[in-house]
């Protein structure tokens, strides 16, 4: 996703940079315009998928080197989020071990999305 790096000074000027954020999907949402929406800036009728996910707090300090592994104590102690679910990229696997959950990403980096700034 791209995130504004000041999010929490409001009177910054906003920065934004690419972060990649793991969650559990809690939730689809579908959402129907069937007539135009002027006031939101809709102009035509449209479906909209919207996914609730609960972001995962990850350990940082645990990543092993080379392998897109990451540690988390909870997978469920994040913010809930709801986003277009396009912003999804890929499904990644987990497994709970010595009482925290390692995070298996194996999407690569190639698999990610690309931001070019204007």
């Amino acid at each position: 996703m791209i995130v504004d790096r000041y999010a929490h000074q409001p009177s910054r000027r906003p920065r934004y940079e690419l972060r990649t954020f793991y969650g559990q999907l809690q939730h689809l949402y579908v959402v129907r315009f069937l007539e135009p929406c002027r006031d939101i800036g809709l102009e035509n009728p449209i479906t909209l998928i919207l996914a609730a996910v609960r972001t995962c707090n990850l350990d940082n300090t645990d990543q092993l080197q080379g392998l897109d592994i990451r540690f988390s104590r909870s997978l469920n102690d994040g913010a809930l989020h709801v986003v277009d679910v396009t912003s999804l990229q890929c499904l990644v696997g987990r497994i709970r071990d010595r009482g925290r959950w390692a995070i298996i990403d194996r999407s690569g980096q190639l698999a990610r999305a690309l931001y070019v700034e204007d």
